[in-house]
């Protein structure tokens, strides 16, 4: 029993990291199960499909709980000190940006990421900001800053973990909430 749990969390474990860092229709079963180190037959046992695979993934992302935040301001902040102090040096577990990203166009699983982000993510923000457009803005503002410090590496925005870094983060995230409701 104990290696039928370790092949599927060996599985689960190399599928999110290929998942979300080159994007489900880049990686084949038979790359997942090699990197694992296990018999691809093991994917359709345990999971079904490829794509039940992909869905065991995002049991490991987080969602936003109202619970967890008494103002915005704790909001902000959690996200300034997570992106912050996020390693650019760790390419074991890429984030859950990263996997919106490179996820949210595939015609396989795009529609799957869509529902993730409204029910992980933006109905929690909603509650905490008040207001859907804002809470929008917010999960943009916080898409976009990724990309162009990450992605783009736009001259202008600051180096990752710095204070420069986290002012303009807090600034975009700040801004976003309190902008109208259009």
């Amino acid at each position: 029993m104990a290696e039928t749990h370790d092949s599927r969390n060996l599985l689960k474990d190399h599928a999110r990291r290929l998942f979300w860092s080159k994007g489900f229709s880049n990686v084949s079963v038979r790359e997942i199960a090699t990197a694992a180190g296990v018999d691809v037959a093991l994917i359709a046992r345990y999971f079904g499909s490829k794509l039940g695979l992909f869905e065991a993934t995002l049991d490991t992302l987080k969602k936003i709980n109202p619970d967890d935040f008494q103002t915005t301001d704790s909001l902000v902040e959690l996200f300034v000190e997570m992106f912050a102090n996020a390693s650019e040096e760790d390419l074991t577990e890429p984030s859950p940006i990263n996997m919106v990203l490179v996820n949210a166009n595939d015609p396989e699983v795009g529609e799957i990421i869509a529902k993730v982000q409204n029910s992980y993510w933006q109905g929690g923000l909603e509650v905490i900001i008040g207001s859907r457009a804002r809470a929008a803005m917010f999960f943009g503002a916080m898409m976009g800053f990724s990309i162009a410090q990450k992605t783009l590496r736009l001259d202008g925005v600051a180096e990752v973990g710095s204070d420069e870094y986290r002012a303009q983060f807090r600034h975009m995230l700040t801004t976003a909430i309190s902008s109208p409701d259009f």
